[in-house]
């Protein structure tokens, strides 16, 4: 009786949960925290900044601005002057267990940690709790004059300001965080009010950039309600001030009657003792003033009901420390209305509503292949299964023909970063060269010995892959190809190609091969990728059939790594591939190449051939204007006949450099590499890797 009575009273309990989760279901809310950490610094000096406080004082301030963050628990964080921003970017992520992404702004001239002056590397700095998956979005340079700005390498002779722009991801809802720090000249300084306007319309034009999706931003903005530079953020209608939900009706982040830091910069001594000047006095007087200069800002995607509250925080000290001169300003948002209003960035695949038809013209030049010309058409879901048809028609004045059909479902490029259960790609490539080189077998084939022939592969491949996570790609395959040797040139040289024997050069070389791969790849792009990795191992089997002349087995691996060395934004990309094919009497219509526009540019295409191949190319990719980058770098690679015989001598090298022009989709490609053979020139799509 009485077990039956508990059941009873435990099922209307349970009841009674599932109908509140059902009718009222939790609200998702986000909390952000802007504060100006204080660098503690008097900014006079060549070699040194003078210091205000000495070390000690400096990480007792720390571990107060830790404990009371804790106090808060935001789930995004806002930080100005971190210095050296570097380090407190990663320390402090660490103490909170949060992402971080940071931007060097000002810091002289700088080598990693060394440079003048010694004590000054200051920046933004955004943290977000990891689930909320934040990555760097954009960083802007608001004012300075030409400079470098980065962890590795800093460069500049002024002051420079920027915001800094990341991404986090809510319910698969992408909400962009923009911090930012104005610069600091009082309102009396026309100059410098008319700088800070310029500032504001540079955030304001990137923000009309993101009008589809919410948009927080926040900062030290060093201006007051009331001034001009405030209120043209009010008049662009495209953010409102998150202060008008403060209850507490506390005032002021700058509050020199209560943060007893503020007396630093409101002395009219620096650091070291001396005097200032009428002029740095007449600021430091200023500073004696209480004002609101932090702020949080909306976009439309939220409305003012959605701002929950907002209070000036880290306002009271701890053991007599404060954590900053600014006290802090925290908000706190719900996104439930924000979650059904806004674009989803979903991690699965989604279903396409739209058809897609893109006919394109070809034109380039290959120091190989001479001047291209052809069309390209790619069809889009018009069967309404989120399939493609990509078809190539190429030809070209040095003799190439090339003919290539894919058909893939679910489409190539949406499939990319997203999970996905299944995706087939069928391909049918025809790639014929009239005039195709040879230069002989192994890592020391000459150049001289140069001869041509016609080489025309035929290529059936069928593809099936599934994408475990955003990250972790899969692939089973099977590929036919049949590889014609012909008219070759007449001479004595015994290894010249119409002297090599049969099983190197079977006139048509064909095989069936079965294909596997693995691929983990973090990429933040796959058409011009700023950071993130990849790593790809792959191995294919190709065994003896009644209808094939050629077995093998190959394996390979392929490394490659983007990352952001400073701004204006530099990428240092790397890639590295090792090729391995295992066969007692490979042909050379199978052998590994390098040479050409994808591996070593300096060097003709197919100019070394071997079974065991690898090639290490480094870039260094820059902007130069508008939508013009360039690149300058450096390819490596060579071959080897046997595992033993692999090493680190031997190399052939070219330096690389050329010119870029982004488009939204790709990318139209400009390189020279240059080695003591050869010049290549290579007009084409697409960065090579």
């Amino acid at each position: 009786m009485l077990i039956n009575q508990t059941n009873r009273i435990i099922k209307i309990i349970l009841a009674t949960l599932f109908i509140t989760i059902i009718l009222y279901p939790q609200s998702r809310t986000v909390k952000i925290l802007t504060i100006n950490v204080w660098s503690g610094l008097d900014y006079r000096g060549t070699f040194s900044f003078g210091e205000y406080e000495n070390d000690e004082t400096r990480d007792k301030r720390f571990d107060v601005l830790v404990k009371q963050i804790k106090q808060y628990d935001p789930d995004i964080i806002f930080t100005q002057e971190s210095n050296p921003v570097n380090k407190f970017a990663s320390k402090l992520a660490d103490e909170l267990d949060y992402d971080e992404i940071h931007q060097v702004c000002n810091a002289g001239i700088k080598f990693g940690p060394v440079g003048i002056p010694t004590n000054f590397k200051e920046g933004l700095v955004i943290l977000a709790r990891k689930n909320l998956q934040l990555e760097e979005h954009n960083v802007e340079k608001l004012t300075g004059s030409i400079g470098i700005y980065g962890d590795l390498l800093t460069i500049h002779f002024d002051e420079s300001h920027f915001y800094l722009a990341g991404k986090i991801k809510v319910n698969d809802i992408p909400i962009y965080l923009i911090n930012a720090h104005l610069g600091a000249e009082p309102p009396y300084d026309s100059v410098g009010v008319q700088k800070r306007k310029n500032e504001v319309e540079s955030i304001l034009n990137y923000i009309t950039e993101l009008n589809q999706h919410p948009v927080i931003l926040g900062g030290d903005f060093n201006a007051a309600p009331e001034s001009e530079e405030i209120k043209n953020i009010s008049r662009s209608e495209l953010l409102f001030d998150t202060y008008s939900k403060n209850y507490s009706k506390k005032t002021f982040t700058w509050d020199p009657l209560q943060n007893s830091n503020i007396i630093f910069s409101a002395n009219h001594f620096d650091a070291c003792g001396e005097k200032l000047s009428d002029e740095e006095i007449k600021s430091a007087d200023y500073d004696n003033t209480p004002r609101r200069i932090d702020y949080i800002f909306v976009n439309h995607k939220f409305s003012a009901d959605d701002v929950l509250y907002t209070d000036i925080v880290l306002n009271s000290p701890f053991d007599s420390i404060y954590a900053s001169d600014h006290f802090g300003l925290l908000t706190n948002i719900s996104l439930d209305n924000t979650i059904q209003n806004s674009p989803k960035d979903y991690s699965t695949l989604t279903d396409l509503d739209e058809t897609t038809l893109e006919p394109l013209p070809i034109i380039s030049y290959d120091t190989d292949v001479g001047l291209g010309y052809g069309a390209k058409a790619f069809f889009l879901n018009h069967l309404g299964l989120n399939e493609s048809f990509d078809l190539v028609l190429f030809n070209s004045t040095k003799g190439e023909r090339w003919y290539r059909f894919v058909f893939s479902i679910p489409d190539f490029e949406l499939r990319q970063g997203k999970i996905y259960p299944f995706s087939l790609d069928i391909l049918v490539d025809y790639d014929k060269w009239i005039k195709n080189s040879y230069f002989g077998i192994g890592n020391d084939s000459k150049f001289e010995d140069r001869e041509y022939y016609t080489r025309e592969p035929i290529e059936l491949s069928l593809t099936a892959s599934r994408g475990f996570t955003q990250t972790l790609v899969g692939q089973l395959g099977v590929e036919f190809k049949s590889t014609r040797n012909f008219n070759f040139e007449e001479s004595d040289e015994p290894k010249s190609l119409i002297n090599l024997p049969h099983e190197l050069n079977p006139k048509n070389a064909k095989y069936l091969s079965f294909f596997v791969n693995m691929r983990y790849d973090t990429r933040n792009s796959f058409i011009n990728p700023s950071h993130g990795i990849v790593v790809q191992a792959e191995g294919e089997l190709s065994p003896n059939f009644s209808f094939t002349n050629v077995s093998f087995n190959r394996l390979g691996l392929m490394l490659q790594s983007y990352s952001k060395l400073f701004y204006p934004t530099t990428i240092l990309a790397l890639r590295f591939n090792f090729q391995n094919a295992y066969g007692d009497k490979i042909p050379i219509q199978n052998l590994l190449s390098l040479g050409g526009n994808q591996t070593l540019r300096g060097y003709p295409q197919d100019r070394f051939l071997d079974k065991i191949a690898a090639a290490a190319n480094a870039e260094l990719r820059f902007p130069i204007y508008w939508r013009f980058g360039g690149v300058a770098g450096i390819d490596l690679g060579r071959v080897w006949n046997k595992n033993s015989e692999i090493g680190f001598t031997g190399w052939h090298m070219n330096p690389n450099f050329g010119l870029r022009f982004y488009f939204e989709t790709f990318i139209v490609r400009l390189d020279v590499g240059m080695s003591s053979e050869t010049t290549g020139f290579y007009f084409n799509f697409g960065h090579i890797f």
